[in-house]
């Protein structure tokens, strides 16, 4: 079975891709920009620090480049 870090249909991202040493990787700027956004999201859970909507981990979601929100947001 594979795991997707997103169930966006947009998304081509998976959670392999977490591990991939070749996957490129946001900068600080954009993971804090990112981050920003999901904490005023009202799908941010933040004490899980999880999407509601996809139910992926922000904090590793928003590392990967080519990551998306899954309601549009970044």
């Amino acid at each position: 079975m594979v795991y997707n870090i997103t169930m966006g249909k947009d998304d081509d991202v998976s959670f392999s891709d977490l591990f991939n040493p070749k996957q490129p990787r946001s900068d600080k700027d954009l993971y804090d920009e990112r981050m920003a956004i999901c904490k005023l999201c009202e799908h941010f859970n933040s004490k899980a620090q999880k999407c509601k909507k996809c139910g992926c981990f922000m904090r590793l979601k928003t590392t990967l480049l080519a990551a998306k929100c899954p309601v549009g947001k970044w």
